[in-house]
């Protein structure tokens, strides 16, 4: 399939998922993702036409790839001094440590920066047709998906950096604050959508209480959350054995639930490319089950190292 109709799908089965809710799905509440909102649509910005072409402009091209124009080098500043923050709090960071992720960070920025230079040299501004329009549209969405999976997660000079500076007991501080972490974000994710099922299908309050547990107890929180994760908790759920549902569900309750979890199915290809990260899609052991990272302590030197797992 090509790029194009790949876009078109993951649309279509976004859209499959909201009518069918019948609730508001549309937009996550939080959201501390570092990509909030949906994917750029493939229509013409009004008031941007002229003679049955479009305006296209390097303001169009930071809207596709930052998901809003104002975004730029600023903001992802701003996303690692929080980052590094965050993680000094947690692991009481040195001066030298602290300075070392920063530094490493701004290469990552410099390098994702390039490239979208790059990208915008190589595209013609101006009125164009609708086909050179799409086309560059299509350029962009390496980037944006690179955004979304986040700049400095797993490959980059910051997760290097990060992989090899910390102590072994920072590197378990760490560890521990991040199971927590998405533990916490995970719960807020499943009660939410059990509260948007109850406008739907009318649960009553211990309905309520034993599916929120059930979800919660069967299911496992993302390594990696990512952009549109609101929809995880109904992708998890059905991968839960529909015995367990149809205990909590009154059967016209559960002909409702289950034609939103055959939906749901369908979007766990799409919430990956968007940066969740599943656990059974790591190859763990079973004492690994909960950690974010394969941690690994060096003998001779006494330093954590942490391995990535594939994505």
């Amino acid at each position: 399939m090509c790029p194009t109709g790949r876009h078109v799908y993951s649309l279509a089965l976004v859209a499959v998922l909201l009518a069918g809710a019948g609730t508001p799905f549309v937009r996550g509440e939080d959201d501390d993702d570092d990509l909030a909102g949906a994917h750029p649509e493939q229509k013409a910005p009004r008031g941007f036409r002229a003679g049955g072409r479009i305006m296209i402009s390097e303001r169009n091209i930071d809207a596709w790839v930052y998901g809003n124009e104002s975004r730029g080098r600023e903001w992802l500043e701003a996303s690692l001094r929080q980052k590094v923050d965050e993680l000094a709090r947690t692991c009481e960071l040195s001066e030298v440590q602290k300075q070392k992720l920063n530094l490493a960070g701004e290469g990552d920025i410099t390098r994702f920066e390039s490239r979208l230079d790059e990208l915008k040299a190589k595209c013609q501004e101006g009125a164009l047709p609708r086909d050179q329009w799409n086309d560059i549209i299509q350029k962009t969405q390496p980037l944006r998906a690179e955004l979304q999976r986040g700049l400095f997660g797993s490959g980059s000079l910051y997760w290097k950096t990060f992989s090899t500076v910390l102590r072994p007991e920072q590197a378990e501080r760490w560890a521990q604050a991040d199971r927590e972490r998405r533990a916490y974000r995970y719960r807020a994710r499943v009660e939410l959508c059990v509260a948007q099922l109850d406008a739907v299908v009318g649960l009553r309050d211990e309905q309520r209480q034993r599916l929120v547990q059930l979800i919660l107890d069967k299911t496992h929180p993302p390594r990696n959350f990512g952009q549109n994760d609101r929809f995880l908790v109904l992708v998890q759920m059905s991968r839960i054995p529909e015995e367990a549902l149809k205990s909590v569900l009154d059967p016209i309750q559960w002909r409702e639930v289950r034609r939103r979890l055959t939906n749901a199915r369908q979007m766990k290809q799409l919430l990956k490319q968007n940066g969740v990260v599943f656990e059974e899609d790591l190859d763990l052991g079973k004492e690994d089950e909960y950690r974010p990272l394969r941690l690994r302590v060096e003998a001779e030197n006494g330093r954590a190292v942490f391995v990535a797992p594939a994505r």
